[in-house]
């Protein structure tokens, strides 16, 4: 399947829906075959809910709790876009060209993904922000995460690559334009038109919480930041490492090496949007790190 997967002629001839449709039918076989024997209980949960309810990348029975249909999306006029009342007081916007449907469906897995319970979850009652912390939200899109924790913290950074995004977060962070810093730029380790020099222009902003969710690029983010995470003393990484498979282990042992102590969320994620998916297919989600 994987190779169907990267040829050109299956991928032309093929609409993506129904490339998804089979390459997921194929995954929920491997996935049950390879772990029908497993004994950790993260994982049999999830292949119970794989059997009825097909894979998703957060195939835990949380998902069912959250629904879609009942997110309601506002039109303002003014700002020309569309939003969502996030949180009280909160309206979190959204790029120009989406749909309601779409909004609904985006949302609602940014509800499932910091669920207590999920994977995805960033921040626990320990591993947590505080009014001294000032935050570098690193590959933040809409900036649901961030939104919600602007009144705990002293300022954050964002940064985003995809300038789509550009005005929804400066409307959505209008009234804390004081807190916030909007970099439209990615995240890198040299500094061009389209790409800043994120450690170096971190070096002496006081940064001490790190948010990373970057599909894939973790590396050459992890490159830029190497010598800030050597040298600063006291600081805290939220980083996803369920883009490739040996993320996990290969920034463990990393951060372990710079003196951090290394944990993860909850559960395993299914990353089905990697077309070479294969064995382990779980992974997790977050690894946090903190020293």
């Amino acid at each position: 399947m994987q190779l169907l997967n990267n040829n050109p002629i299956y991928r032309l001839l093929i609409p993506k829906p129904l490339r998804t449709f089979f390459w997921k039918k194929f995954l929920r076989s491997k996935i049950i075959n390879s772990y029908k024997d497993s004994s950790d209980e993260e994982i049999k949960e999830i292949i119970l809910n794989i059997k009825k309810n097909g894979i998703q990348i957060i195939s835990s029975t949380l998902s069912q709790e959250y629904d879609a249909s009942k997110i309601k999306v506002y039109y303002d006029e003014v700002k020309n876009l569309n939003y969502v009342n996030f949180k009280k007081n909160k309206k979190i916007y959204f790029k120009k060209k989406w749909s309601k449907r779409r909004i609904q469906k985006a949302l609602n897995q940014l509800y499932i993904e910091q669920d207590i319970n999920s994977p995805h979850r960033y921040l626990t009652s320990e591993f947590n922000v505080d009014k001294n912390t000032i935050v570098a939200d690193i590959g933040c899109a809409e900036a649901n995460f961030s939104l919600d924790i602007i009144d705990k913290v002293k300022h954050i950074y964002l940064f985003e690559t995809n300038n789509v995004w550009d005005e929804p977060l400066k409307v959505t962070f209008e009234k804390y334009k004081d807190k916030v810093t909007i970099v439209n730029k990615m995240f890198s380790n040299k500094d061009s038109a389209n790409t800043i020099d994120g450690g170096k222009f971190l070096k002496d902003k006081g940064v001490n919480f790190l948010k990373i969710d970057v599909d894939g690029y973790e590396e050459e983010v992890m490159n830029s930041l190497q010598e800030n995470l050597k040298t600063t003393k006291k600081i805290k990484i939220a980083l996803c490492t369920y883009h490739a498979d040996t993320d996990y282990k290969k920034y463990k042992d990393i951060l372990e090496n710079y003196n951090f102590k290394v944990s993860s969320s909850k559960g395993y994620m299914i990353f089905y949007w990697d077309k070479n998916l294969k064995f382990p297919y779980l992974r997790r989600g977050v690894l946090r790190a903190e020293k």
